[in-house]
Formats: C-alpha cells, structure tokens, sequence
C-alpha cells in the first residue's frame, strides 16, 4: 500500500492526526496500551506488535489496526522500521 492510499483510507474511517515515527533496531517496548484507537502503514523495515497471547508481524507496504485499550508492546529487530500512525479518538 502506498502512503497515499493509506491516508485516503485512515481518512475515511475517521482517522486523524497522522505522525511519523522511527523505531530503532531491536526496539522491546513494555506492554501498554492507548485510550484511542491507532492504524499504521510500514514504511520502512519490519514492524511487530506483541500482544499477551500472540504476536503480529508487518513488512513494509503492509498496515495494521489496533483498536483503543488493548496491550501491545512494539517491536523491531535488526533493520529497525519506520512507520506512519493516525489515531481515532
């Protein structure tokens, strides 16, 4: 998926406030979570959200959805990613 693409769809489903983000090389956040719901779109490297009972990879050109209060930590290995996020409120 293109950035284009994925801003028209963030859009319409309600999406807004979108922000640039660069994660570092094997990133191992802390599960947590969001009062709001978060799409991403991976723009560069590999992308992955541990959740308590799974785990959700993402290559580049591929979008994800989490929605508002579930725990998730983001993670990265060797190439680090680079991601576009929009949140809904």
């Amino acid at each position: 998926m293109t950035e284009a693409e994925f801003r028209a769809q963030a859009i319409a489903k309600g999406f807004t406030d979108f922000q640039f983000k660069h994660y570092a090389t094997d990133t191992d956040g802390p599960l947590h979570m969001h009062n709001f719901a978060v799409t991403l779109l991976v723009t560069a490297g590999e992308f992955a959200l541990q959740f308590e009972d799974r785990k959700a990879i993402y290559q580049t050109g591929e979008c994800c959805n989490l929605p508002a209060n579930v725990r998730h930590a983001e993670r990265t290995g060797s190439t680090g990613a680079e991601v576009i996020i929009a949140k809904k409120e």
